[in-house]
């Protein structure tokens, strides 16, 4: 007789809550006001646990951000800033990698003059939290003198509330070139040189297709800033092998 192979079924972790839900749920003489309380107890449950993991990914995030080069001058006020395309090539790739989202809407403000812009955070978890911000519409110069159409005023305010909100959500900093490609050259630690050098091998990746596709002239260079999506996209190619 042949023996047949045993196959252990895959455990499956059950949130015992549920159980008790569709336990309640099923029974024919439940109470209804019992079970919609278990509902609502379950829902801050899982609500609770969502902010959790949102602040834990938004401050490992946050230790990534990288100081943003100002790229910039205002001929007006003589002065250096990050415009909006600076500050989001440098911050959102890392934003990304650690399962946030951004999503950004014109609103109505209560200022005379303004103009309402929202930004939603989103991550992966599934919580997500909204912030808001009155800009000054921008359709004037320094002198007060109109120097622009509604339409470009529009797109011009919208531009600055999408840049403030940026720099204020993730507490962004910015600084001017000290010759050296300010903060923004850092390389990794030699620790981290060791990781994605393992990475690179467990995903099978092409190390000189790799550097090209992130701009880094060699491993031991290669820029902090960009680590957190190098290291999830190898970790994603290592996982589909």
């Amino acid at each position: 007789m042949s023996e047949v192979a045993k196959i252990d079924a895959p455990m499956i972790s059950i949130d015992p809550m549920v159980s008790m839900i569709e336990r309640v749920a099923l029974d024919p003489n439940a109470d209804i006001e019992k079970l919609e309380r278990m509902l609502q107890m379950k829902e801050r449950m899982d609500s609770a646990a969502e902010m959790r993991a949102f602040n834990d990914a938004f401050a490992k995030c946050q230790r990534e951000i990288p100081t943003v080069l100002r790229n910039k001058r205002n001929q007006q006020t003589n002065s250096n800033y990050a415009d909006l395309a600076a500050i989001e090539s440098a911050v959102m790739p890392t934003v990304n990698a650690h399962g946030f989202s951004m999503r950004f809407f014109p609103t109505a403000s209560p200022l005379e003059g303004h103009y309402g812009v929202d930004c939603v955070v989103s991550h992966e978890c599934g919580h997500t939290e909204t912030h808001h911000a009155d800009i000054p519409a921008d359709a004037t110069g320094m002198k007060g003198t109109a120097n622009k159409t509604a339409t470009h005023a529009f797109g011009s305010t919208m531009s600055y509330g999408r840049r403030y909100l940026l720099a204020m959500i993730w507490n962004i900093a910015t600084s001017d070139d000290d010759g050296n490609g300010g903060s923004q050259s850092k390389s990794i630690t030699s620790d981290q040189f060791v990781e994605l050098q393992n990475l690179i091998e467990d995903s099978g990746a092409d190390l000189d297709k790799f550097l090209l596709a992130f701009r880094a002239t060699s491993l031991e260079e290669f820029p902090l800033q960009k680590l957190t999506h190098a290291k999830s996209m190898l970790e994603k190619k290592a996982a589909a092998k």
